[in-house]
C-alpha cells in the first residue's frame, strides 16, 4: 500500500509509474495522503505533469470531482466542492512549491 510521503521518495524518473500505481490505490488515490494533500506532492505534480485540467473522484463527495488546473512549474488551483457549504465551489490557488496562495468561493 502507498503512504502519504511516498510522493518524497519517487525520483523523477519513476515518476509515471508511480503515478499508475497510485491511482490503483483507492486508499491512496481517493483518501487522506493524496498527493495533492501535501505541499511537496503538490509541488511534485505541479513540476512533473503538463499544463492541463485534471480530474479524480472526490472521497467527501460521492458521484463529484476534484479538479486540478495545472500550469507547469508556476502553479495550479484545486477546484473541489466546499466542504463547509456544499452549495459552494472552493477554489485554492497554489505556487510552484505548493504553498496556499489564495482561496475563492462560487456557486456550485
Amino acid at each position: 500500500m502507498i503512504q502519504s510521503n511516498d510522493v518524497n521518495k519517487v525520483s523523477d524518473e519513476d515518476w509515471e509509474e508511480f503515478k499508475r500505481c497510485a491511482a490503483r490505490d483507492e486508499l491512496y488515490y481517493t483518501g487522506p495522503g493524496d498527493l495533492l494533500d501535501t505541499p511537496e506532492g503538490r509541488e511534485k505534480f505541479c513540476r512533473l505533469n503538463e499544463s492541463g485540467m485534471f480530474r479524480k473522484p472526490d472521497p467527501d463527495f460521492p458521484g463529484y470531482q476534484i479538479y486540478v488546473f495545472n500550469n507547469q512549474g508556476e502553479g495550479m488551483v484545486i477546484k473541489k466542492r466546499s466542504r463547509v457549504d456544499p452549495a459552494l465551489m472552493e477554489d485554492v490557488e497554489y505556487n510552484a512549491a505548493g504553498a496556499e496562495i489564495s482561496r475563492s468561493y462560487e456557486p456550485a
